[in-house]
């Protein structure tokens, strides 16, 4: 996978290298899932190792907004690779769902416009 940030000129630069990893295949009806990033493996968190005040004031943040776009290639490998370093996915991270924080009330066009007839 590579991560890609826009910058200010609307071009997409590389943030971090291209990663290659190697995912084992899900058994069964089980959900797989994997956590990866370029700051995943390294000391330095977070977007250019910026602190968030730091980020909002960079060349990447425009309209309080930061746009990323990711590039996956998935590929069923039948033996190991012989080139490049291969990394096992993280498989063992935990996501939180937290509910929304708005409630969004029903639709309610439908019924209005029937009102009309």
């Amino acid at each position: 996978y590579r991560f890609f940030v826009r910058d200010a000129s609307l071009e997409f630069q590389p943030l971090g290298d291209t990663t290659r990893v190697a995912v084992s295949a899900r058994e069964g009806d089980e959900p797989a899932c994997f956590v990866g990033g370029p700051d995943l493996h390294s000391d330095s968190k977070g977007l250019f190792g910026l602190s968030f005040d730091e980020l909002l004031g960079s060349e990447w943040v425009k309209d309080d907004s930061i746009c990323f776009k990711v590039c996956i290639e998935e590929a069923a490998m039948k033996e190991h690779p012989s080139d490049g370093p291969i990394r096992v996915g993280k498989t063992d991270v935990v996501y939180e769902h937290k509910p929304p924080s708005v409630e969004v009330p029903p639709p309610t066009l439908q019924a209005d416009l029937l009102s009309l007839l």
